[in-house]
């Protein structure tokens, strides 16, 4: 058994709302999302996963959230950070804050691992919004983008990118 697999509903929304919390107070973000701006953005990321299918529904929502903390496990940059979370969950009174829906914990913590590895900028203009990702210095490789694509479309469906 997985430490993943070993945390329980609630040990596993609260993991990952410290995940969040530590990647935004290390983020060089210029900013956040709102919750539509997060939605839009991993719509035109993902292209197509059913986002308010899973977010909207609590089971699946955690299952996404099991498959985001094994993504952030394989990504050497995000284990440091989130292998000692995991190792010693925070209990209910650590957080001051209440628990929101997992779908929600969810979006925020996918949008907030993205963040750490691309920049994502909002344009909008005659009515429309268009979202660009700019990689990071340390993400160079043109495949990278695709890689988070697959990476979030993984995360929120649990079956791997379609192929062309």
């Amino acid at each position: 058994m997985s430490l993943i697999d070993a945390l329980d509903d609630r040990a596993l929304i609260l993991v990952l709302q410290e995940y969040t919390e530590d990647l935004q107070d290390g983020s060089t973000s210029s900013g956040q999302l709102t919750e539509s701006e997060s939605r839009e953005a991993l719509r035109e990321l993902t292209a197509g996963a059913d986002l308010d299918g899973v977010l909207d529904d609590e089971a699946a929502a955690l299952a996404a959230a099991r498959r985001l903390l094994t993504v952030a496990l394989d990504d050497s940059e995000s284990a440091a950070v989130v292998v000692p979370i995991i190792e010693d969950p925070p209990a209910d009174d650590q957080l001051a804050v209440e628990t929101a829906a997992a779908g929600l914990v969810v979006l925020g913590a996918l949008i907030a691992w993205l963040q750490t590895k691309v920049d994502i900028k909002i344009h909008r203009k005659d009515g429309k919004t268009e979202f660009l990702f700019h990689l990071r210095k340390a993400a160079a490789d043109p495949q990278t983008i695709q890689d988070l694509s697959n990476a979030a479309t993984q995360v929120l469906t649990g079956n791997g990118p379609t192929q062309p």
